[in-house]
């Protein structure tokens, strides 16, 4: 058998269907029909099951999964789906009742966890199909994630690793940027956004009116819309956290980079009034989202530039370039917001 390292994706993609079957076995889904959606990092696959009606989508996770990510993960999902009417992907037990599946397969390495999501209907939205009223509905859904987020509380032996700024001063902000990044001028602007960062952190604490369980990576490919409902997508990335964070996050993916010619501020403004309705935003809302903005930048560099895989492609060499001076405008505010806090 050919070493897994050496085999194509069509090659890896046909050895994790035959782990996918055995995982389905687990949860009851022996003659279940799986269809691969996507690789990346996990494995993913759409799983429909004609005898009991059931469509759903089976993750296979990444090497060094640990256990109690997934079981913090699946403990907030099913608290979502019981205590509120987002459309989420509620995880379906084994037939044992366990939270997860753990299913070796000949010819992938090593022990994989496989989670089972009830599917969530819906579908990406291209640029031009973000209306206002869409975008709108995205503010909301997020608004109520924080609402539930200030009640609930996850079990002390599954507390959420935090971010927070004893996090972020103990990180390295060139981690991976330092390999990419040859002028000291820009890698001192990602230096400049973990550190005001950190500021704005120690600022706000740790109330839990500011900070709670989040998304953490809520944007518009973990989003769906099913006319005009949202429902959201990728728990993994979920952590104890700042709900402007999280917001900063979903509308720094509405700009002109990933929109081409569609106007982004109507579309940030509607985000922003949907979640004002369901909850308020601090009278000084447009200084943490810029700055969380900033942040997020230095996520997405940070990612893009030690992934081989993405460094493969122009276009993410391009945006990497343009990093660096983004994160500069964000801080320095050269470029105007609106009054309210959408316009940068």
């Amino acid at each position: 058998m050919d070493s897994f390292d050496e085999l194509t994706d069509e090659g890896r993609i046909e050895r994790f269907g035959r782990l996918a079957d055995t995982a389905l076995e687990r949860f009851g889904f022996r003659d279940a029909a799986r269809t691969h959606r996507s690789y990346v990092e996990n494995v993913l696959y759409e799983v429909t099951d004609e005898a009991s009606g059931i469509h759903a989508s089976l993750r296979i996770c990444r090497p060094g999964w640990k256990a109690e990510d997934l079981k913090r993960e699946i403990h907030w999902l099913d608290a979502l789906g019981r205590d509120t009417d987002l459309r989420v992907p509620v995880p379906i037990p084994t037939v044992r009742g366990e939270p997860y599946a753990v299913v070796e397969s000949p010819g992938i390495p090593g022990a994989r966890a496989c989670v089972l999501f009830r599917w969530v209907d819906g579908a990406y939205a291209a640029p031009d199909e973000l209306t206002p009223s869409r975008l709108r509905n995205v503010g909301r859904f997020l608004g109520a994630l924080h609402a539930h987020a200030e009640t609930f509380g996850l079990p002390g032996d599954l507390a959420a690793d935090r971010f927070d700024a004893d996090a972020l001063e103990r990180s390295d902000p060139r981690t991976h940027v330092a390999t990419y990044f040859v002028d000291e001028a820009d890698l001192r602007a990602f230096d400049e956004a973990v550190a005001a960062t950190v500021e704005l952190m120690r600022e706000l604490g740790d109330d839990r009116g500011v900070a709670g369980i989040i998304h953490g990576d809520f944007h518009q490919r973990n989003y769906v819309f099913d006319g005009e409902s949202v429902g959201a997508l990728d728990f993994e990335t979920m952590r104890w956290g700042y709900y402007s964070y999280d917001l900063a996050t979903t509308l720094s993916y509405i700009v002109p980079e990933f929109l081409g010619d569609v106007d982004p501020i109507p579309l940030r403004e509607a985000v922003v009034t949907g979640y004002e309705e369901v909850r308020g935003l601090p009278a000084d809302a447009e200084r943490r989202l810029r700055i969380f903005s900033a942040y997020r930048v230095w996520i997405m560099a940070d990612w893009s530039s030690g992934s081989p895989r993405m460094l493969e492609h122009d276009w993410a060499r391009r945006r990497l370039d343009a990093m660096p001076g983004r994160i500069r405008e964000l801080l320095g505010g050269s470029r105007r917001f609106s009054n309210r806090g959408t316009g940068w």
